[in-house]
């Protein structure tokens, strides 16, 4: 396979899994948003705070495909690994795609988080003061992301350099 499409392949995993999860997360925590909002508008700040969370994920796959176009000079006009039979072309080229893959999937913690922000929001309507507790268990779903985006960025620094 051509090295432009494994690297090509890593940053799309690595935005499109990661945005479509947060999606489903923001989604679900949303849907529970409106609903105590409904019931009474005082909660429309913490419930927006909490139903943001899932965002996040999202943008961790945007900053690595951002850097894997960086790294691999296709953001700029000159892709660096033109030469398929270079088998130092294709290797950065797969590190590339590994890391664009491990964000994705780690991204999908949005989903999980969404139902925890989800619960939260249900909760803090009943208590206000359960906010803070409803950041951190919601938090806690990130986790596997940040540890997603660290073990990319390391795949991407010492496999390929910039």
């Amino acid at each position: 396979m051509d090295p432009i499409v494994y690297v090509s392949l890593g940053a799309a995993l690595a935005a499109g899994i990661a945005g479509a999860a947060s999606a489903f997360g923001v989604g679900i925590a949303g849907a529970a948003a409106a609903g105590v909002v409904a019931e009474d508008e005082r909660n429309f700040k913490n419930a927006l705070i909490l139903e943001g969370l899932p965002m996040t994920q999202s943008i961790y796959g945007l900053i690595t495909l951002f850097l894997i176009l960086m790294v691999s000079g296709i953001l700029g006009g000159g892709f660096k690994f033109t030469d398929p039979s270079n088998m130092d072309n294709i290797v950065k080229s797969a590190i590339l795609l590994g890391a664009g893959l491990t964000v994705g999937l780690t991204g999908l913690s949005a989903i999980p988080q969404g139902i925890i922000a989800s619960a939260s929001i249900g909760a803090v309507a009943k208590n206000p003061k359960t906010f803070t507790q409803g950041i951190i268990f919601s938090a806690m779903a990130e986790t596997m992301a940040i540890f997603g985006l660290v073990g990319a960025l390391i795949m991407i620094v010492t496999g390929v350099g910039f």
